[in-house]
């Protein structure tokens, strides 16, 4: 694959217009961490895949219809967590089912990077143990932030909150890890 572009807009707009190589650029620097954060938001292969379809099969077929945006990355996990949730209510549609009772399921391994310069004395194993305790709309926000690099103001949007719940967010979830941590660990961590 040959497409070049100079910024997510541009690639964008060069999609928005009909372009086929822009939209196969897109699926193909998307498809694996929209699967990593669709599986983690639902823990069902099938879902997943399914609502990855159903989005990539929205854009191809209203391309031109579609909203501007300069964050692709941004407009593409919004859509997916969406289309995750209306599979879900449709699995549960006996139950009135929203978004904070749904688990974020958050897997770690000693491969990936932890929590950038917060938390980086912290061996991944202990971590991960007390990241169990953590609510799920807390470990959805460490992985926006810290596993997919996304702003404070993308992580808002995602997660339909307010920039300040945003931040806060992330620190109650921070500040329980090093809690916690110290619990475990006599205070080591503090």
């Amino acid at each position: 694959m040959n497409y070049q572009y100079s910024n997510d807009e541009s690639l964008w707009n060069d999609f928005r217009s009909g372009n086929k190589e822009a939209f196969e650029y897109i699926f193909r620097t998307n498809i694996k961490v929209l699967y990593n954060y669709g599986f983690k938001i639902c823990q069902n292969e099938m879902m997943t895949k399914d609502a990855i379809q159903e989005l990539f099969l929205t854009l191809l077929t209203k391309y031109d219809k579609i909203n501007a945006t300069n964050v692709i990355k941004l407009y593409l996990f919004k859509s997916l967590r969406i289309e995750i949730f209306k599979k879900l209510k449709v699995e549960h549609r006996f139950t009135d089912l929203i978004s904070s009772e749904i688990d974020f399921n958050l897997e770690y391994s000693a491969e990936d990077k932890m929590i950038e310069d917060e938390i980086t004395m912290i061996r991944i194993r202990e971590l991960t143990h007390v990241m169990e305790d953590l609510p799920r709309r807390q470990k959805e926000c460490i992985y926006l932030r810290y596993y997919e690099g996304m702003s404070y103001q993308e992580i808002s949007e995602i997660m339909e909150i307010d920039v300040s719940s945003a931040y806060k967010m992330l620190y109650k979830a921070i500040d329980k890890l090093y809690e916690n941590l110290a619990l475990k660990n006599g205070n080591l961590f503090l």
